[in-house]
């Protein structure tokens, strides 16, 4: 089995999350903390930093090739092994078919108006099923083939966007504002929780070494400063009253832009770059889901060699995977009301506990065990 490199893995963890990251951050935050809300990925650091480094010491532990899906098992027995494997495969197909619907709202919303979200969730959605019927290395290679491109959009563009903003917009921040920044806090440890958790479902396909702490410093760190220039940005030319009103304010900041005074529409242009990351993002949630089917139902997916739906190895179930996330797609939030519900409140809370209650909870029942 070809595998993943530690640097395709990293790059997988920072294109998943420029999805969540513009549907949730700016808004959000903003909320929460008003002129302060850009600050809020460096009152998350530190947080995220301890638990980076209590997952590399948790790893260590965990014989090689041991992904989160093994970790279940080995850790919490068959039988709640098996349950749990279940759970985590329910909520990745349901946040998969999240991801899907977002990303075709946004397309709806800044683009295409006179379309229907249905379109776009089962174009996406076929698209997520052959990538998830490749290999766990494809789809690690086509995010360090992706990231370059999206980042170097992104940073464009908020740089650009630098020279419109206004100081008053972000000063004055005094220690009475710690509170609403710790609120603030919350919405970035979701979207980096997601980079930190998603990926571990993926370990045993990653080279013999690599444990997932490996350079997480140094990306907490990258992705923080990223997270925060975009905060920066879009609260210092709208101003936190406006932003926190806006659904899509990074996109709403593109389209005043005359950075591109020759081109029209390029809001189209920058919204379509963003396909990628959802791409990828629910193709990532897909695989995870198959694979952590498989292995309750005793198969090994460390040994699939092709793209065939071999019976023995219950590879039929990536193609059943990806149909229920494309209908969750369909059904989900029908209305924009009940999408935002879902987008602000539900989707944030139920991947904040999953993203940094799993590995604990499985270390202590190890633990328990005497599994550890």
């Amino acid at each position: 089995m070809k595998r993943i490199t530690a640097h395709q893995w990293t790059l997988m963890s920072s294109l998943l999350l420029l999805g969540p990251a513009l549907r949730l951050l700016p808004h959000a935050a903003a909320q929460q903390a008003g002129r302060a809300a850009w600050l809020g990925a460096l009152t998350a650091l530190p947080l995220l930093l301890l638990y980076a480094r209590f997952l590399s010491r948790f790893w260590a532990t965990r014989p090689a090739g041991t992904g989160l899906g093994e970790a279940a098992l080995q850790l919490l027995g068959a039988r709640w092994g098996r349950a749990a494997l279940y759970v985590l495969a329910g909520w990745l197909l349901f946040y998969g078919g999240f991801v899907l619907r977002s990303g075709a709202d946004r397309l709806v919303v800044t683009v295409y108006p006179q379309s229907a979200p249905a379109v776009f969730t089962l174009s996406m959605g076929l698209c997520c099923l052959l990538a998830a019927l490749g290999s766990a290395r494809s789809l690690a290679r086509t995010a360090a083939l992706l990231w370059p491109i999206v980042t170097g959009i992104l940073l464009l563009l908020l740089l650009v966007s630098l020279k419109g903003m206004d100081r008053s917009n972000l000063f004055p921040v005094t220690l009475l504002d710690l509170p609403a920044l710790l609120r603030a806090s919350l919405p970035v440890m979701d979207v980096l929780g997601l980079g930190l958790f998603l990926p571990l479902f993926f370990l045993g396909f990653v080279e013999p070494g690599t444990g997932p702490a490996a350079q997480r410093t140094r990306w907490l760190l990258a992705e923080s400063l990223l997270l925060t220039l975009l905060m920066l940005t879009v609260v210092g030319n709208f101003g936190a009253e406006l932003v926190g009103r806006l659904s899509q304010p990074f996109f709403t900041l593109v389209r005043n832009l005359v950075f591109f005074r020759s081109l029209e529409r390029i809001e189209a242009l920058v919204v379509s770059c963003w396909v990628f990351p959802d791409f990828l993002l629910a193709s990532l949630c897909i695989f995870a889901a198959q694979y952590c089917l498989r292995l309750a139902l005793g198969a090994n997916p460390l040994q699939d060699r092709g793209n065939r739906l071999e019976r023995g190895r219950l590879r039929w179930l990536i193609p059943l995977c990806a149909f229920a996330a494309i209908l969750v797609g369909l059904l989900l939030a029908p209305g924009l009301f009940s999408l935002r519900l879902l987008s602000e409140r539900t989707i944030p809370f139920l991947n904040l506990a999953l993203s940094f209650l799993t590995v604990p909870v499985f270390y202590l029942v190890g633990k328990h065990r005497k599994a550890l």
